[in-house]
């Protein structure tokens, strides 16, 4: 397997992390799904950052900026989606989007590095 495939593979496995979350959420509640919505939300966010940002990131300063920028937008989209579903503004949500921005900006740069070339 080549470092291209075994680094895309990486960011899939980091980008599932929020939805395995999710989904042990819901399992150990029984019936909340709102992770579900926070994870997709910063998945989003996280997407929309990359798509502007992505023909200007050609050097490896550059894949770290827009990491960078996908971790402030993900989680800023995940709180403001959790506050969409009336979750009060605390502590808890604000780790828990932080956790998902941070695993969608590392799923970013493994994938920037992976493809350095289509950038």
């Amino acid at each position: 397997m080549s470092q291209s495939r075994r680094l895309i593979a990486l960011s899939i496995l980091v980008a599932a992390v929020p939805f395995a979350f999710a989904l042990i959420r819901a399992a150990r509640t029984g019936n909340d799904l709102r992770y579900f919505w926070v994870a997709l939300a910063s998945l989003l966010g996280a997407l929309a950052t990359i798509a502007v940002g992505r023909a200007h990131a050609n050097t490896p300063i550059a894949f770290v900026a827009l990491s960078g920028g996908v971790f402030v937008i993900a989680t800023l989209v995940a709180v403001l989606a959790a506050a969409l579903m009336g979750t009060i503004l605390g502590l808890g949500i604000i780790v828990v989007a932080a956790a998902f921005g941070f695993c969608f900006a590392v799923c970013a740069l493994l994938h920037m590095l992976a493809r350095p070339a289509s950038l």
